[in-house]
């Protein structure tokens, strides 16, 4: 199965089909859309872009003045 992404940081997930919580590691492989869909933070992936929106640049707060 191709890999979506790698993780670049441990990510605590629910399994998309029996919702148990599960924990990839990092340099872990992701194979299972349903599963990618769930890690939002860009920074979670390598190279912070996520393999489900990979169109998308990683959304950064301006700091206050």
């Amino acid at each position: 199965m191709k890999s979506l992404g790698v993780l670049a940081a441990t990510v605590h997930i629910l399994d998309p089909t029996e919702r148990t919580p599960v924990v990839l590691l990092t340099g872990d492989h992701v194979t299972d859309p349903a599963v990618s869909e769930q890690i939002t933070n860009p920074r979670c992936w390598e190279g912070e872009q996520s393999p489900t929106q990979p169109g998308k640049p990683p959304v950064r707060k301006a700091k206050p003045a």
